[in-house]
């Protein structure tokens, strides 16, 4: 289970909380790119350890636990109607590696590809594309 990582800049973000998860394509306005979810857990990473707690005041870093599934390597969320999305990072720097994976079997390929997705998700440099001759 992944976790949405971030700092809480303004009230309190607690557990059971309704939230609105506001993409990186979201306009204001819109519905494109937002999601209306629950927040399952509210959680604080101490270096290896993980700790539930019940909310987190603004200051703090937070991990949530429920809405990582709506959200693509970063987001804003906000229980206001009438909230903004916060301006998506760009980074200056080039990918400095690029690989072509397989699967050694082909009935292995779904698991390479739910990987892949997983590896992208998890790192904001990453970038996993299929080429026309379906190399990965």
């Amino acid at each position: 289970r992944f976790f949405a990582f971030g700092r809480v800049f303004a009230g309190v973000v607690a557990t059971g909380q309704k939230v609105r998860i506001m993409g990186p394509n979201y306009v204001p306005g819109s519905k494109t790119d937002l999601n209306v979810k629950s927040i399952q857990r509210t959680v604080i990473m101490m270096g290896g350890k993980v700790e539930a707690v019940p909310d987190v005041p603004c200051g703090n870093t937070v991990a949530l636990v429920g809405v990582d599934q709506y959200l693509m390597k970063q987001g804003t969320i906000s229980d206001h109607d009438g909230a903004h999305n916060i301006r998506v990072m760009k980074y200056s720097v080039s990918p400095v590696v690029r690989v072509a994976v397989e699967a050694k079997q082909a009935s292995d390929l779904p698991k390479l590809v739910e990987g892949l997705k997983r590896l992208s998700k998890s790192d904001p440099l990453v970038l996993c594309y299929t080429e026309e001759s379906g190399e990965h």
